[in-house]
């Protein structure tokens, strides 16, 4: 894999990895409960895929 292709790579984890933040601070800002279930689901999404990123990365 190329450089450039591993820093991609990084760049791509490092937004996944804000993404959840947000979510999480937005799913603890707001009473509506709906709301709050789906912004629960996107930030398990994004955990995951920042997980997944992450095992990838540690492996190259």
């Amino acid at each position: 894999m190329t450089t450039k292709s591993l820093q991609e790579l990084s760049e791509l984890c490092r937004s996944e990895r804000l993404a959840y933040k947000k979510c999480c601070n937005y799913v603890s800002e707001t009473d509506n409960e709906s709301l709050r279930v789906a912004l629960g689901k996107l930030a398990n999404g994004h955990k995951q895929r920042y997980e997944t990123l992450c095992c990838y990365l540690e492996k190259n």
